[in-house]
């Protein structure tokens, strides 16, 4: 700071006490410190050794986002986590097990007035995730460094363009010394080299903006990575599993994740689907032309509740009170599990 600059401040002080004087230095200090790196804060001394574990916060920016939005990631050589909070309670948190490739996905809803807010969690690999994630597709992707450079927190980032199609322009600011080992589309960690800055535009409008807030170089405990469910979250079932309907059944697979396993009836997969088409059978014929839609939850007790039936997509059938006395007499499921520990699931069946 000038030295000018410093008497303009000073002199107004010279009649305030000693302690009174130092104190609102130091606040004026501050003051300039944090205006001058819009509240941007690092802990770690040497940028030019890559760092591999740490947490990295981003604010979020953009149409329809507000000033609550965040992104942060927690990593070390083993795992991490993304986590990203919106408005009105909603958000998604990914804790990635690098050694078994497998992603926990805990997501939540948005909550509106006078409607409670859903909460559910998927597993993925990464490649699943970045499927997921990149399903709108706008293009072809073509990505130019540029010779563009800048100082973010200590970290020289390059300026890249990423275009998808005609319609998505993606600018980056990437340093290759931050190390989360992670893949998450739409957000700066799209590419090995991780963004301290990232804008999305939109045919010209910035959709979202990622600033980095916070650099820590602190060691993670591993007890942040555990793939703990919250008893408010419950497992989604794809509709594949226990479906009578061939169109659905075609997409079955087989689940290869070790972290997880899917609820069942009886001895398994097939003896429920067995089970199922036996009982509908019985109340709907389910290889006519009449659509059948259920969802149930199974609880971690292997009990059912909060049935729902529709047929040829219309709740008035009289049989849909046959079909749900059915459902409610499969109380002895086996429940779906996480790491051994009983979840609850939401099973969806169309035949």
């Amino acid at each position: 700071m000038p030295y000018s600059r410093l008497l303009f401040i000073y002199s107004p002080l010279c009649n305030i006490r000693k302690q009174d004087k130092l104190r609102l230095l130091t606040l004026i200090f501050i003051s300039i410190i944090l205006t001058s790196c819009n509240g941007q804060v690092s802990t770690v001394k040497d940028t030019t050794v890559d760092l591999s574990q740490g947490k990295l916060t981003y604010s979020v920016s953009g149409e329809g986002t507000n000033s609550s939005w965040e992104l942060e990631i927690l990593f070390n050589k083993n795992n991490a986590i993304i986590k990203e909070e919106y408005a009105r309670g909603a958000g998604r948190k990914y804790v990635y097990d690098k050694k078994s490739n497998e992603i926990l996905g805990l997501i939540s809803d948005a909550a509106w007035i006078g409607i409670e807010k859903d909460k559910y969690f998927i597993y993925y690999t990464p490649k699943e995730l970045i499927q997921d994630a990149l399903s709108s597709n706008y293009g072809d992707t073509i990505m130019n460094k540029t010779q563009e450079f800048k100082d973010i927190l200590g970290y020289k980032c390059q300026k890249s363009i990423i275009k998808h199609g005609n319609q998505v322009t993606v600018e980056v600011w990437t340093t290759d010394k931050i190390k989360p080992g992670i893949i998450y589309p739409w957000t700066p960690l799209v590419y090995e080299n991780i963004a301290l800055e990232y804008e999305i535009k939109i045919l010209g409008k910035t959709d979202r903006k990622y600033v980095i807030q916070t650099i820590s170089d602190d060691k993670i405990d591993d007890k942040y990575f555990e793939h703990n469910i919250p008893d408010e979250y419950y497992l989604i079932v794809p509709a594949s599993i226990f479906s009578i309907d061939s169109m659905w059944t075609k997409d079955y697979e087989e689940n290869n994740f070790n972290s997880f396993t899917y609820p069942y009836y009886n001895d398994g997969r097939q003896s429920t689907i067995r089970l199922l088409q036996t009982g509908l059978n019985k109340i709907v014929q389910t290889n006519s032309n009449e659509k059948i839609s259920i969802n149930f939850f199974v609880n971690k007790d292997g009990t059912v509740s909060d049935i729902e039936v529709s047929i040829n997509y219309k709740e008035s059938d009289e049989r849909i009170e046959k079909i749900k006395s059915f459902v409610k007499s499969l109380n002895e499921w086996t429940p779906a599990k996480v790491k051994g520990k009983p979840v609850k699931s939401k099973v969806t069946i169309f035949g």
